[in-house]
């Protein structure tokens, strides 16, 4: 797709952090294309906190409401030259509203033949074994690699002062999708092993309101050199101790993707879900990757799930992939990683 006169784009930030990160390149091709971009926010997980300090999108609105959505759509009728919807944004009331505000719709959600109704309305078929960051600009930039993807937000970093760090420290975070998603979460007992075998290093651990009880099992702990922000956060605080820490070692989870924007080293322990699909190893040798790549993963994608054993993740009856990762095995691999990727 080449530049021609259209000067007016709209994405919609629809899903969890880590989707949202995953657009930026999107976004920032459009960018460099000459476009003024709106990021339309009707997340419930408050994405647009994210975007707070960072110089992406020329006009942002945030629509949690279905009223307030079809307002801001009858107000801006035709608006919109291109409007993006990807695959976790799609439902039956985006499409509508994206069809009043746009003259031309782009989609990667397969099941979009279904609803489509309009020469204006594009689908651009997702394919499987591809970033979902680089199916995403496919939906602008067709021939895109991943080369082609560019992460910057051009961030401006606040203090973190009120937190009285010290200025070396790493990001862990212990729990992923609110805690809701077993078939990616590592045992909280093994996260507790690790730390006290990494007492050389200071840890900052980060969590939402629904995992306080991880702040009290640390607490309990009485860790010296681990420090314990879950719940006492949001999303914009996340992001200026992110852009300050030294690596992010966790889970695949939106803090993840943060991470892997502020070009920060990262350790992610991975179960059911697609490294292939939301991992950054292919970026650089500082994205280390901890899988047991079991024969029945990943069972856990948007498109070609694995479902030799279960239908859905969440069906699994032992979690293997993820809870038979030992802690002897990520210790070891783990310390390597912080001599080479983390400086004294």
């Amino acid at each position: 797709m080449s530049l021609s006169k259209h000067k007016h784009a709209l994405v919609f930030i629809s899903a969890g952090v880590g989707d949202a990160i995953l657009l930026v390149p999107l976004i920032n091709a459009l960018k460099k294309d000459g476009f003024l971009v709106t990021g339309l926010f009707t997340s419930p997980y408050q994405c647009e906190a994210m975007f707070e300090n960072v110089h992406l999108f020329d006009f942002k609105k945030v629509a949690l409401h279905k009223s307030t959505l079809f307002l801001y759509a009858l107000s801006h009728y035709k608006k919109y030259d291109f409007v993006f919807l990807n695959h976790f944004a799609f439902s039956r009331s985006h499409f509508l509203v994206s069809k009043l505000m746009g003259k031309k719709l782009y989609s990667n959600y397969k099941d979009l033949e279904l609803h489509k109704t309009s020469k204006a309305v594009h689908l651009v078929k997702p394919k499987t074994g591809i970033h979902d960051a680089l199916q995403h600009l496919h939906l602008y930039q067709p021939e895109a690699t991943l080369q082609d993807l560019d992460f910057n937000v051009r961030f401006n970093p606040q203090s973190i002062q009120q937190y009285q760090l010290p200025q070396r420290y790493i990001v862990v975070q212990p729990s992923s999708a609110n805690n809701k998603a077993p078939f990616k979460n590592w045992p909280f007992e093994n996260w507790l092993k690790l730390f006290h075998q990494i007492s050389n290093t200071t840890i900052v651990v980060l969590g939402d309101q629904s995992e306080t009880n991880l702040h009290h099992a640390i607490s309990e702990q009485k860790f010296q050199h681990v420090i314990s922000l879950i719940g006492k956060t949001n999303l914009s605080e996340v992001m200026n101790l992110l852009y300050h820490a030294q690596a992010y070692v966790g889970l695949d989870s939106g803090l993840m993707h943060i991470a892997v924007l502020f070009n920060k080293p990262t350790f992610t322990i991975w179960g059911a879900s697609n490294p292939i699909q939301y991992g950054y190893n292919w970026l650089h040798s500082k994205h280390h990757v901890q899988s047991l790549n079991l024969s029945c993963a990943p069972c856990s994608s948007w498109i070609g799930a694995n479902q030799q054993r279960v239908k859905s993740p969440n069906d699994c009856p032992d979690f293997k992939c993820i809870r038979d990762i030992s802690v002897d095995n990520v210790l070891k691999e783990l310390i390597h990683f912080l001599k080479v990727n983390v400086s004294s």
